[in-house]
């Protein structure tokens, strides 16, 4: 959508860089917009890896399993 009333400011230096993230219980039924809106939010997070990584025992071995993945910076 486009506002020509509205100015984009360019604030990197304002904030601090941060990570968000997605939680949901382990017993969560995931349903496919669930999965859509983790995908738009993460596009490496498809629904193989997202269903990995629910299938993993700890939250140690969820760090493992995304120690190297090289997340975006806008």
């Amino acid at each position: 959508v486009s506002d020509p009333d509205l100015v984009r400011l360019d604030a990197h230096d304002v904030f601090s860089h941060s990570t968000t993230k997605i939680g949901f219980r382990r017993s969560t039924f995931l349903r496919s917009y669930m999965y859509d809106f983790i995908q738009r939010f993460a596009p490496h997070l498809t629904r193989d890896v997202v269903d990995t990584a629910v299938a993993l025992r700890s939250n140690e071995d969820i760090e493992e399993m995304f120690k190297d993945i090289k997340l975006p910076e806008k």
